[in-house]
């Protein structure tokens, strides 16, 4: 229910920032009915669902609601690459490439533009998590106890942070 609050709350900030106008053509927010088909992208073996995708003036913009606050700092990296993969996503199995998408904190609206640097960014991203999947030991790529404690693989990682 606190979830289903969150999304109603990060949509009507949406739809309110003025930064969106135009009509949302594509909806995964509501568990309850309508599922939205994922995108696929069969060339980089890529698929997702966006939040939303917004058809503004012939341009598709993929837009991710998030039920945290934005840091200070910025957007988290892994935020800015999920919504590059939506950018992916849209430019592949819709034919259309979007000049930017959307990052909606609770607290505060984040465009992020979408380049072909961003998605080469993407692309080597990809390539680098196919690559440990073949692998026999994947290394820990951060200093975080927190994540360790909610980390599915810790009773076997040898590399847990206590």
């Amino acid at each position: 229910m606190v979830a289903l609050l969150l999304c109603a709350n990060a949509r009507r900030l949406l739809l309110n920032s003025g930064i969106l106008e135009g009509r949302i053509v594509y909806q995964d927010t509501d568990r309850r009915s309508n599922v939205e088909r994922p995108l696929v992208s069969h060339r980089y073996g890529l698929s997702g669902k966006p939040d939303y995708l917004v058809d503004r003036s012939n341009e598709l913009i993929p837009v991710e609601v998030k039920s945290r606050s934005c840091p200070p700092s910025g957007p988290h990296a892994s935020d800015a690459a999920q919504l590059t993969a939506y950018c992916v996503l849209v430019e592949d199995s819709c034919g259309v490439t979007p000049c930017h998408g959307i990052i909606q904190y609770t607290n505060r609206t984040c465009p992020s533009r979408y380049t072909v640097q961003d998605r080469e960014w993407l692309l080597e991203i990809l390539d680098e998590m196919r690559a440990a999947r073949q692998s026999n030991t994947v290394h820990r790529d951060h200093t975080h106890a927190a994540r360790c404690r909610a980390c599915g693989y810790r009773a076997v990682c040898d590399e847990a942070l206590d």
